[in-house]
C-alpha cells in the first residue's frame, strides 16, 4: 500500500484514489443504509451538501468499482455479500450491473440560458449523446478487457420499444454507435460556438429525453453471450445545471416512468421545494434521500457507528502510528490532577453564589450534601456541584413565596435531575472552569454534523497531534489527551470559519450572520438555570417569515433577498441544518437553522440538538448587516 502522510486526507471520490484503493476504504454501513428498491426503476434523488458522501455512493456501483469489489471479495466480505444479495454481482461472472456515470460539472450551462425549445433541446441532445457514449465506453471496463478489441466484438440488440426512438440511430455495432455520438457532440459544440455569434443559428429540436428509453432497450452480446442485464443511470453534480435545465431534466425523467433505476445526486437546496418534480408521487415516481437523514437525522447515533468504521477503514491504511483503532488513541480519561484542580474552583464559585442561601430552610438538604467532600474526586463530583446549582436557580425562578418554609429533601433533588441536566452541567463545567468538553470518539463524530469530509478534516487534524507525539515520544503510546484533542478540534473549527468569506458568493456576510448567531445562542446558554438544557444552538423562523423570504424583495426589501441567497449557500454547504418545528396551540409551525456541529465547538456551544429560539427575519438581517455583540461576560448568570 502506498505511503500516505495523513490517509485522511484522501477523498474517495476523486479520481487519483484506485480502484483498489476505494474498495478498501468504502464502508459496507453505506450499502445497509440504502434500501433495495433504490435499484428499481424509478428516479431516486440523492440530495447532502458537500462532503456528505453522493459521489462515493455513485462512484461504488461504476464498472471499475464493482470489479474491484468482485476481485476483493476475501478481504470485503460485508460489501461483496450485499452485493451479491441485489444481483449487482455473481460469484461467478462478476459485474451484472452497467452503472454509467456522468457528471453535469462541465459543458451543460455553457448552453446560452433561455426557456425557448431550441435551447431544451440542445440541452437534451448533448445529454443523450454523452449517456450513450458513456454506457458504450463503460462496457469494456465492465468486461475487463481493451477497450478497441472489446467494442469491436460487442453487437447491439433492441427491444420492439426502440422503434420508437428519433434522435438516436440504432446501429447494430457498439463502434457504429460511438461514431454516431462523437460526430453528434461535435457538432452540438460547433452549434454552440455559433450560437454565441448568431443566435438565429439553427439547433437540435429534439422534444424529448431518448438516452433513457435507449439504454433500457438496448441489450449487449459479447462473443455470443448477453453481458450487462441489469442497468443503472447515474448522474452527478445536477446542483451545476441551470434551475431551469435542472427542473426540466427531473421533471421528463419522471415522466417517462423509466424501468431501470435512475439515480440523480445533488447538493442539499435550501427553499427550493421544486427540486422535487411537480406533480410526482414520491415512493413510485421519485424517490428522495436525504444522506443527513440516513444516518439518524438529529441523534446521528447510527453515523457514530459509520463514522468509525471509515476512520478505522483509514487509519489502517498508514503505518507511522502503530495498528489499531482510531479511537484507542483518543483517550477519554480526563487528567486526575485537572479534575482535582477544576473541583477546588468549581466549589469555591458554588460557595460563594451559594452563601446567601445558607440560613434559607428550603435548600438546607441540598447545600449540606454539596458541601461534604466526596470520597474522591471524578468528573461526576464536579458534575454533583454544578447540577445543584441549576436546580436551586430554577426552584428559586419558579417558587411561590407561600412554599418558602417548606424544605427540599434530597430524594427531590435526585428527582428534578435529568439527563438534559446533566448535559448542560457538562457545558458549564467546560465554560467556567475550562475542563475539557470537545473529546472522545463520540463528540467528533457529533461534530461531523453526519457528513463524511467534516469527519476526515477533523481527523486529520487529530492524526496529526498522534504522529508528533509518536515522532517525540517513542516509548509511549501517541494517545492524545482530552485537553490535546479538545485544542486540535477547535483549532480545525476555527478555520472552518475564518474560511467562509473565501468559499462562498456572500461569505463575509454569511460569517457575521453565523457569528451572530453563535453569540445569541451563548446568551440563551450560559444562564446559570439552565432554561433550555443542555443549550440553545439554533434559530427558529415561523413559516410566516419563511413566507416573507421566499417572496420576490422589491427595491425596498433587497437585504431580505440578500438574506436568503446567504440562508441559501449556509444550508447547502451544511454551515447550518434546517429542520421542520410542528405547529402547536400557541405557535405555528416554522423551520430551526441549528448551527453546523464544528462551528458550535467555534463557539463553545454543546452539541446535542433541541434548544432554539424563535426570531424574526428582520433580526436576522440586522446581525447579518451589523452583527451582534455580547451583553454577558463569561461566566454563569440568571437569565
Amino acid at each position: 500500500m502506498a505511503y500516505r502522510a495523513n490517509p485522511f486526507l484522501e477523498r474517495m471520490s476523486e479520481r487519483t484514489t484506485s480502484d483498489q484503493e476505494f474498495v478498501h476504504l468504502f464502508s459496507p454501513k453505506v450499502l445497509e443504509k440504502l434500501e433495495e428498491d433504490c435499484l428499481e426503476g424509478a428516479v431516486h434523488v440523492f440530495r447532502s451538501p458537500p462532503g456528505g458522501g453522493k459521489t462515493t455512493i455513485l462512484r461504488a456501483f461504476t464498472p471499475n468499482a464493482l470489479r474491484a469489489f468482485w476481485h476483493a471479495r476475501p478481504t470485503q466480505a460485508e460489501s461483496y455479500r450485499q452485493l451479491i444479495e441485489w444481483g449487482v454481482l455473481d460469484e461467478e461472472r462478476g459485474p451484472q450491473l452497467l452503472g454509467v456515470y456522468l457528471s453535469c460539472a462541465a459543458g451543460y450551462a455553457d448552453i446560452p440560458p433561455g426557456v425557448s425549445s431550441v435551447k431544451e433541446g440542445m440541452f437534451r441532445a448533448l445529454l443523450d449523446t454523452r449517456i450513450v457514449l458513456r454506457t458504450l465506453r463503460s462496457l469494456p471496463d465492465l468486461i475487463e478487457g481493451v477497450a478497441g478489441d472489446v467494442l469491436q466484438d460487442i453487437r447491439l440488440e433492441y427491444q420492439h420499444s426502440a422503434i420508437e426512438l428519433s434522435s438516436i440511430p440504432l446501429h447494430g455495432t457498439a463502434l457504429e454507435m460511438i461514431a454516431w455520438a462523437e460526430q453528434r457532440e461535435r457538432e452540438i459544440y460547433s452549434l454552440l460556438d455559433s450560437i454565441i455569434s448568431s443566435p438565429n443559428i439553427r439547433t437540435p429540436s429534439q422534444v424529448r429525453f431518448e438516452a433513457v428509453l435507449w439504454l433500457q432497450a438496448v441489450q449487449f452480446i459479447h462473443n455470443g453471450r448477453t453481458i450487462a442485464p441489469k442497468r443503472l443511470l447515474m448522474i452527478d453534480d445536477t446542483q451545476k445545471l441551470r434551475k431551469s435545465q435542472r427542473t426540466l431534466l427531473l421533471d421528463e425523467l419522471v415522466n417517462i416512468r423509466p424501468s431501470i433505476p435512475i439515480w440523480v445526486a445533488s447538493r442539499s437546496i435550501a427553499f427550493v421545494d421544486s427540486f422535487l418534480s411537480q406533480g410526482a408521487r414520491e415512493g413510485r415516481d421519485i424517490r428522495d434521500y436525504p444522506l443527513e437523514e440516513l444516518w439518524g437525522g438529529r441523534s446521528g447515533q447510527q453515523f457514530a457507528a459509520f463514522a468509525q468504521n471509515i476512520l478505522d477503514r483509514r487509519f489502517a491504511q498508514q503505518t507511522t502510528v502503530p495498528a489499531g483503532s482510531f479511537a484507542q488513541y483518543l483517550s477519554d480519561n480526563l487528567n486526575s490532577s485537572e479534575i482535582e484542580e477544576a473541583y477546588a474552583q468549581a466549589k469555591a464559585i458554588f460557595e460563594s453564589n451559594m452563601n446567601r442561601l445558607r440560613d434559607n430552610l428550603r435548600y438546607r438538604e441540598w447545600l449540606a450534601r454539596a458541601s461534604q467532600r466526596p470520597s474522591s474526586i471524578n468528573p461526576q463530583a464536579l458534575t454533583d456541584l454544578y447540577i445543584t446549582r441549576i436546580l436551586v436557580a430554577r426552584d428559586e425562578a419558579n417558587k411561590q413565596l407561600s412554599f418558602e418554609l417548606v424544605p427540599l429533601s434530597e430524594d427531590e433533588l435526585d428527582e428534578r435531575d435529568s439527563s438534559s441536566v446533566q448535559s448542560a452541567a457538562e457545558i458549564f463545567i467546560h465554560r467556567e472552569v475550562k475542563l475539557p468538553y470537545y473529546y472522545g470518539v463520540d463528540r467528533l463524530c457529533a461534530m461531523a454534523t453526519n457528513n463524511p469530509e467534516e469527519l476526515l478534516n477533523l481527523a486529520a487534524a487529530l492524526y496529526e497531534g498522534m504522529k508528533a507525539k509518536q515522532v517525540l515520544r517513542r516509548q509511549t503510546q501517541p494517545q492524545l489527551q482530552p485537553r490535546e484533542q479538545e485544542k486540535r478540534l477547535r483549532d480545525a473549527a476555527s478555520k472552518k470559519r475564518d474560511f467562509i468569506p473565501q468559499s462562498h458568493s456572500e461569505g463575509t456576510l454569511a460569517q457575521r450572520l453565523l457569528d451572530a448567531i453563535g453569540v445569541f445562542c451563548r446568551e440563551k446558554t450560559y444562564s446559570i438555570n439552565a432554561p433550555y438544557a443542555p443549550g440553545v444552538t439554533g434559530v427558529r423562523l415561523s413559516n410566516s417569515e419563511i413566507s416573507r423570504l421566499k417572496r420576490t424583495p422589491d427595491s425596498s426589501d433587497f437585504l431580505f433577498g440578500t438574506l436568503r441567497q446567504v440562508l441559501f449557500e449556509c444550508v447547502a454547504e451544511n454551515l447550518l441544518v434546517p429542520r421542520e418545528s410542528s405547529a402547536s396551540t400557541s405557535r405555528e409551525g416554522g423551520t430551526v437553522f441549528y448551527l453546523n456541529r464544528t462551528l458550535c465547538a467555534h463557539y463553545d456551544l454543546p452539541l446535542q440538538y433541541g434548544g432554539w429560539q424563535d426570531t424574526s427575519a428582520q433580526a436576522l438581517v440586522e446581525w447579518m448587516e451589523f452583527g451582534l455583540q455580547p451583553s454577558r461576560g463569561l461566566g454563569l448568570e440568571v437569565a
